[in-house]
């Protein structure tokens, strides 16, 4: 199948004059034909007229010459003698004279005086005197026959003079008449005379024996057209006079006419042709120009295309074509940056992220990838608004750019991490240095109105290729390491051997943490809280405990960050406080009335299921906020300050009293301990674990224990370890204390035989 464009057109206009020339020719050749067979009938017929006239005129020739015969006095007077030698001497001289090669003379009753043929063929009728146009065969040679009186002066005899129709008269009359003349007789199929070749005779005759003088066969096979004109003879025979011409000869003139023609199509043919290339050149070479731009877009080439073509339909097509061009190149590289770039801080993003350094790797550079993290992020977003988060998202994006002027690349690679690649050329100075830089322009508030918000982030670092030479493993490394950070609480941690072991094992954890409430894995225990001054045990504090199937024993200083950071930490909550209900009924039905003290996360505290849950538990058990101190740590209040305080002032409306844990190892101010709902402090352990001997340590409890009653709240010092570290605390007068010198974590049924050994006291 043709495909191309100029070829087709070629072909279709070659083909248009191929079939008009066709046509004409089709046209020319019917006319030719037609106007052939025409032309052969009017020349035959003209034949044929000349013949006859010709035959006439010799009549008359001859009647002439016979007259002047009979005229003669010497031949009336040898015809009066009556002498026959005489009269046969003076006709055979007289004849020759005149050049007749039949003489007869009769009497004037038509008897017969003198002949130079047999009279009984003859038949000659006297009263046929003057008749110049009867024929008559005798002893097989066809005559022209002319009978005249002779007078002397009345009539004395009748003289007949018959001429001989031969070939050479035949070939006489061709040349007249313009056409060839065969004459045959009827009777007996013989060919009397003829100005053919003599092969065309022998197989006239031949046809006239064989087809009974049908010559239809005869003139098709020697190419002849002919006409017939049949004479009667006196005798009742006929002589039949064909008249043939040549249709070879015929149609010479003709045939070279039509190869003449033929020429003439096939050379207009072939300047059609080259027409034909011209004008599909200049129309299909502004197409292929077309085209071949069009494919040089298709291939993602949107260089600007000098298209070289006139002003008109083509060039203004190609006017628009350029401007779509260039339209589609604008857009292309629009999506293209786009595709791979952040639309909200216009840095490269994670796909771009990726494939550069996917090529620092191919090339063998190697340098350092900074994963930064902003924790708790999405908190932060969820609480001030998505706008207010976009926009310190726009802030910390432009500090970026000026702290890591030097990098190799800056890019957001998620929601909350940015990622920043260094050549080792690039770091002209110590990582340490390059990090405590970063450290330094990341610790400033980010001002959104009239507000200012403190990010808290964590940095992963991974050095290529010797902590790895693929782009998804040093990822996971950066990760690893960004989670190490903050576990240790720290800004920066560089990947180290074992961490992905480490990472490994809490992702065990985090996974195995989903089935762990469900597979009965957890357990709770309780460390006894003790008054100050009596030693009596007051209540205790809920830890929880996880023996796993798959991990063994797993710590809570393990799992319970890890529960935090994926989310399963409230379901953890909820499971300890439906427990810690239940062991509260039971102890209310036995007539105890202890106080459990359980942990609230950052995440338990900032959820607004929180108040729902305690809701529906205090339904079931009214007297649970009474029964039930909430502990939440300096950090939890401190990540979002605003929203921490309107969810404890909820908790307090419902009856609950609220704890501070770890008290003195946050970042709280005094102000903003002033404004916080809470009922009770808990000093660290760092405090009270060494107070005995360090003086310092017991100028802070005292310190803290003195503010606490100012402020009308409880103190509990956890972490006590010995006597003296109590008789301390007794004299600083602490409210209640908790540690391992009056007891470790005990489960519920031995917390209960521990009951049994001390004095309750209200």
């Amino acid at each position: 199948m043709i495909t191309r464009f100029r070829t087709r057109l070629i072909i279709i206009l070659a083909g248009l004059v191929a079939g008009a020339l066709l046509v004409a020719l089709a046209a020319v050749w019917v006319a030719t034909e037609n106007q052939l067979e025409r032309s052969i009938e009017r020349e035959l017929s003209v034949s044929e007229k000349v013949f006859r006239e010709l035959l006439d005129s010799r009549s008359t020739q001859l009647l002439q010459a016979a007259e002047v015969l009979t005229d003669d006095f010497g031949f009336k007077r040898a015809v009066s003698s009556k002498d026959r030698e005489t009269i046969i001497s003076a006709l055979v001289n007289h004849g020759e004279r005149i050049e007749a090669e039949l003489m007869v003379l009769q009497t004037p009753d038509g008897k017969e005086i003198a002949s130079s043929h047999a009279f009984d063929e003859l038949r000659i009728n006297p009263r046929a005197a003057g008749s110049n146009r009867e024929l008559a065969v005798v002893e097989d040679e066809l005559f022209q026959l002319v009978t005249v009186p002779v007078n002397a002066p009345n009539l004395i005899a009748w003289a007949t003079l018959g001429f001989e129709v031969d070939s050479e008269l035949a070939e006489e009359l061709k040349s007249l008449a313009n056409a060839d003349i065969s004459l045959w007789l009827e009777s007996s199929n013989d060919v009397l005379a003829s100005s053919l070749s003599d092969s065309h005779v022998s197989s006239l005759s031949e046809t006239l024996t064989q087809s009974n003088g049908i010559l239809d066969t005869w003139l098709l096979n020697n190419d002849f057209a002919g006409n017939e004109v049949i004479l009667n003879l006196d005798s009742g025979d006929a002589v039949h006079v064909v008249l043939t011409t040549s249709l070879t000869a015929a149609t010479e003139e003709f045939t070279r006419l039509r190869w003449q023609i033929v020429l003439i199509a096939i050379a207009a043919l072939v300047v059609a042709m080259l027409l034909a290339v011209i004008i599909a050149r200049g129309v299909s070479r502004p197409l292929q120009q077309l085209s071949g731009a069009a494919k040089k877009l298709q291939q993602g080439n949107y260089s600007e295309t000098n298209l070289s073509l006139n002003d008109d339909e083509f060039g203004k097509l190609a006017d628009t074509f350029g401007s779509m061009r260039k339209a589609i190149s604008e857009r292309e590289q629009r999506i293209s940056y786009q595709a791979s770039h952040d639309h909200l801080t216009n840095l490269p993003n994670r796909r771009f992220f990726r494939k550069e350094l996917e090529k620092l790797l191919h090339a063998n550079n190697s340098g350092c990838l900074l994963l930064l993290n902003i924790r708790q992020f999405r908190v932060l977003n969820d609480s001030v608004g998505q706008e207010i988060g976009d926009d310190i998202l726009r802030q910390l994006s432009d500090r970026l750019r000026q702290c890591c002027a030097n990098s190799t690349l800056l890019a957001r690679v998620g929601g909350d991490e940015f990622a920043i690649l260094y050549s080792f050329e690039q770091l002209a100075f110590e990582l340490n240095r390059s990090v405590n830089q970063l450290e330094a322009f990341l610790k400033s508030p980010f001002k959104v109105g009239d507000s200012d918000y403190r990010l808290a982030f964590n940095l992963g670092v991974v050095c290529f290729p010797e902590q790895g030479a693929e782009v998804d493993l040093l990822i996971r490394r950066a990760q690893v390491s960004v989670q190490q950070a903050k576990l240790q609480q720290s800004f920066y941690v560089e990947y180290q051997q074992g961490l992905d072991e480490q990472h490994m094992r809490r992702l065990q954890i985090i996974e195995s943490l989903k089935d762990a409430v469900k597979d009965e894995e957890l357990h709770l225990v309780l460390q006894p809280k003790i008054q100050c001054q009596t030693g009596a045990v007051m209540g205790a504090e809920v830890l929880l405990r996880w023996q796993s199937a798959k991990l063994g024993f797993v710590g809570p200083d393990e799992f319970i960050p890890l529960a935090e950071q994926s989310g399963a930490i409230t379901d953890l909550t909820d499971w300890v406080c439906r427990q810690s209900v239940e062991l509260l009924r039971n102890w209310e039905q036995q007539g105890k009335t202890l106080k459990l003290s359980i942990n609230l996360s950052t995440v338990d505290l900032l959820s607004d299921a929180l108040p729902l849950l305690f809701e529906q538990l205090i339904k079931g058990f009214p007297q649970l906020p009474q029964r039930l101190v909430l502990e939440v740590t300096e950090s939890a209040v401190m990540q979002d300050p605003e929203k921490a305080i309107a969810r404890l002032e909820t908790l307090k409306r419902l009856g609950f009293s609220i704890s501070i844990d770890d008290y003195g190892t946050g970042h709280s101010s005094l102000a903003q301990l002033r404004r916080l709902p809470v009922e009770e402090l808990k000093v660290d352990r760092a405090f009270v674990q060494y107070l005995s001997e360090e003086a310092m340590d017991e100028s802070i409890v005292r310190s803290t224990i003195q503010l606490a009653h100012e402020l009308g709240l409880r103190v509990v010092a956890e972490g006590v370890e010995d006597e003296a570290s109590w008789k301390v605390l007794q004299s600083l007068q602490c409210d209640e204390l908790q540690g391992y010198y009056f007891s470790k974590p005990l489960a519920i049924s031995d917390f209960k035989n521990y009951l049994t050994d001390h004095e309750l006291k209200e």
